[in-house]
């Protein structure tokens, strides 16, 4: 499969996204579902290298806020894994958990972080190239600060994968966005990684994409991005998904009503 075809196909698919959490990209931001706010993502997400491609598609996601300054993330997604040289297969993947913990408030000074440890179980299928032998975790820190319209995150951390050939690396990333409207918001990023296995080295990732709000809880998200450094890659996402809750009833109720002159 192509590139071209894999960005038609993302296109075409009901995919993903995600208001807290900035999941367009990899750098993640350290805003965490509101207190009893759940979001509801369909995405797809395709990796191609020189060893092949690699795809979510689709994966489910659920946001909770669980409690103030907590969330708790569930992902269950279905690999479509096409090794070069080798049959493709699509089977389901491993499925992921992860805590979301804010501990820090911004202020005029100081930028918002939250620790934001991950969790993937084996759960896929080893022997196809679409799960993972062990337990896996990301630990990272994400820092936010805002100035007006634009928006300031990065942070990094450390994924451990104990699984056989399969090696530890650190990553990070930058992430500058604006509001151009209060529907729109795009951004720009730069995401490195450290090496993933013998076949997997080191990258360096610039991104683009943004999040685009059709209502006050319907919304899409998309980004497009490749290597800039290290291990030749290309990246794509796109998604939509629904948010519900109590800060979405407020919204609602402060919309004004509709007047004619």
């Amino acid at each position: 499969m192509n590139r071209r075809v894999i960005i038609l196909t993302l296109l075409s698919s009901a995919l993903w996204s995600q208001k807290a959490g900035a999941t367009e990209f990899f750098t993640d931001t350290p805003v965490p579902a509101a207190y009893e706010e759940v979001y509801l993502n369909l995405h797809a997400q395709t990796s191609h290298t020189k060893n092949g491609t690699t795809s979510r598609l689709p994966a489910v996601e659920a946001l909770v806020g669980v409690y103030p300054d907590v969330q708790l993330t569930t992902r269950t997604p279905v690999i479509l894994a096409e090794p070069k040289n080798k049959p493709s297969l699509y089977y389901y993947g491993d499925v992921g958990v992860g805590v979301k913990y804010r501990f820090i408030h911004e202020t005029k000074t100081l930028p918002q972080v939250a620790f934001y440890p991950k969790f993937t179980f084996p759960s896929g299928d080893v022997d196809a190239i679409t799960g993972n032998r062990t337990i896996t975790a990301t630990v990272p820190f994400w820092l936010q600060k805002n100035w007006g319209p634009w928006k300031l995150s990065g942070g990094g951390g450390y994924l451990f994968n104990p699984a056989k050939n399969k090696f530890n690396f650190p990553f990070g990333g930058i992430l500058l966005q604006k509001e151009i409207s209060e529907y729109l918001t795009l951004g720009n990023e730069l995401y490195a990684e450290g090496a993933k296995d013998r076949n997997f080295g080191a990258r360096l990732l610039y991104n683009a994409g943004g999040t685009y709000y059709f209502t006050d809880s319907t919304y899409t998200l998309f980004s497009i991005g490749h290597s800039i450094a290290g291990e030749k890659s290309f990246v794509a996402f796109f998604g939509v998904g629904v948010e519900w809750g109590p800060h979405v009833k407020i919204k609602e109720k402060d919309k004004s009503p509709l007047t004619v002159p």
